[in-house]
């Protein structure tokens, strides 16, 4: 409460006990009974202690596709360290959906925090980034830099399979073959290659995880004539999976796990032995009306106490050599030839054209 709301307050409960007293005064109630109820009144008066707010005035507009847990614990976090206060639009509509509305000028944030990199170089594509040098830091893992300082990487993600613990997939873990095998037509759920970020990197991984990608391009025909659901969003495969409407899906390995954890979802993930991955950044928006503390959170987010957030609340794989990442990543997972097909540049320059063929299959032919 603000020390102006206190003393409103505070001076009304005062004129309360001042007329209180004054009617039973003027009655014939005795001293006793005066006393009591003064002190009653006197106690209905809040002892309110008023602490300063940690913020120094500084606002950021921050639009993050992370999960809500995440995104405010590194906004809570950052405030505390440098009192800029985070206003967080937690936006629900899907990755893709959020950048399309910031390409058209419908959101307009300071920062976007969360999503594969790629979804941040098309926004700096169209000219909606403003550059930034990060300062030197050993600890950082700059493999996956932008070159024209336009995003920052912060994190890793893969792409896994969620799966009830059925008999089935107890004595026969699924494979990406799985979701196509006709015991399973009509179960299986899928982010949408052209509504979200995780269904963009699960269509990337099964074309260039073939050495002709006319076979991935039948293996997603395949998932379609079967009855496979495409969601809005990623997340989505999750809730349905656990709910047992589906039996099988795919989604984010640590959103599985971190789902599974808090709030005891009845599923099982795997990561196949060969599978795609997101390197999540973030990114300052050319209209951010404070750049600097926009830099600042930044900086925040790539450094190691924001490391810890992202594998405690989120369980993503953070950019740091100083911080250990969750423990469902193998020694090694980072470095394996699992994840060396993966050509993020490949996809990148290949979006729309898959994109637009992926819209084809969808379309009935008359």
């Amino acid at each position: 409460m603000s020390p102006q709301a206190m003393l409103i307050v505070q001076t009304l409960l005062g004129v309360a006990v001042g007329v209180a007293l004054t009617v039973f005064l003027r009655s014939r109630s005795t001293p006793t009974t005066v006393g009591l109820l003064a002190a009653l009144a006197l106690a209905a008066i809040p002892v309110t202690t008023w602490d300063p707010p940690a913020s120094n005035g500084r606002r950021l507009r921050v639009v993050s596709v992370l999960d809500g847990a995440t995104t405010q614990a590194l906004a809570a976090a950052f405030t505390r360290e440098t009192g800029i206060v985070c206003d967080v639009d937690p936006f629900a509509g899907g990755t893709q959906t959020t950048v399309e509305l910031i390409q058209q000028g419908r959101v307009q944030p300071d920062v976007l925090l969360g999503g594969t990199v790629e979804i941040h170089e098309r926004l700096a594509r169209d000219d909606k980034l403003a550059r930034y040098d990060l300062p030197p830091d050993p600890a950082r893992v700059a493999d996956y830099d932008d070159p024209d300082q336009r995003w920052t990487p912060l994190y890793l993600g893969y792409i896994a399979l969620v799966y009830r613990p059925l008999p089935s997939f107890q004595s026969h873990p699924p494979e990406w073959l799985t979701l196509i095998q006709p015991q399973w037509n009509g179960r299986v759920t899928i982010p949408s290659p052209t509504a979200s970020g995780g269904g963009l990197v699960f269509l990337a991984t099964q074309i260039l995880r073939q050495p002709d990608p006319e076979r991935a391009w039948r293996y997603m025909e395949l998932l379609v004539d079967s009855g496979a659901r495409f969601e809005d969003r990623s997340d989505i495969p999750i809730s349905r999976v656990a709910a047992g409407t589906m039996d099988l899906g795919v989604a984010w390995a640590h959103d599985i796990l971190r789902r599974r954890e808090v709030e005891r979802l009845p599923v099982e993930l795997r990561i196949p032995d060969q599978t795609g991955y997101e390197v999540g950044g973030v990114s300052i928006l050319q209209w951010a009306r404070d750049r600097d503390a926009a830099a600042a959170f930044v900086r925040f987010l790539t450094g190691p106490v924001a490391g810890e957030i992202q594998v405690r609340e989120g369980r993503r794989v953070p950019l740091r050599t100083d911080v250990d990442p969750p423990e469902y990543i193998e020694a090694g997972r980072l470095d394996s030839s699992a994840t060396a097909f993966y050509d993020r540049v490949a996809v990148l320059a290949n979006r729309e054209t898959w994109g637009a063929r992926w819209q084809d299959l969808l379309t009935p032919v008359p």
